[in-house]
């Protein structure tokens, strides 16, 4: 199957800054044969997008000014109008330490991205976002996918998800 096929119907939108980083991203899944895709400068102007564009995927970078990626991650997640709160998130960030990945995870993204991206990485993320879904979670402290990656019992006790 050739890329086109693999992924030209996908919608991508770039939440990114940085306009070197948010070319290099298009040009990215240009050549992953993605021709849909919109940008936006930050997480204000992402949402007002999100009210008329259904992304399939969001591909949003960390710092940002006014908003935040996380906090962008957290209207998307929660706000009511969300056009789409389950939508797969792709976080991007330069900090790719212990308590980043921790505050991306909980903020309810799908995947973190360090960077600096390469095409395999971006092309691999993607694929995982799309082909390997967990469950979604929401309830009064957290929206977003499942944060657990095995299916394990914690501590040797019951999965309290059955339940």
């Amino acid at each position: 199957m050739s890329l086109e096929e693999e992924y030209g119907g996908l919608r991508v939108l770039i939440v990114e800054d940085d306009r070197a980083s948010r070319m290099l991203t298009g040009a990215y899944l240009e050549e992953l044969g993605i021709g849909q895709m919109k940008e936006a400068a930050d997480g204000e102007a992402a949402l007002r997008i999100l009210r008329s564009y259904a992304a399939d995927v969001i591909i949003c970078d960390m710092m940002m000014e006014p908003m935040d990626g996380l906090t962008f991650v957290r209207h998307v997640r929660t706000d009511v109008q969300s056009s789409n709160p389950y939508v797969p998130i792709i976080l991007v960030t330069a900090q790719a330490d212990r308590s980043t990945v921790r505050a991306a995870r909980d903020a309810g993204v799908n995947l973190l991205m360090a960077k600096p991206i390469t095409l395999p990485a971006l092309r691999r993320r993607i694929e995982v976002v799309l082909n390997e879904r967990r469950e979604f979670i929401m309830n009064q402290t957290y929206v977003g996918p499942d944060r657990r990656r095995q299916d394990v019992p914690i501590g040797g006790k019951r999965d309290r998800r059955q339940d």
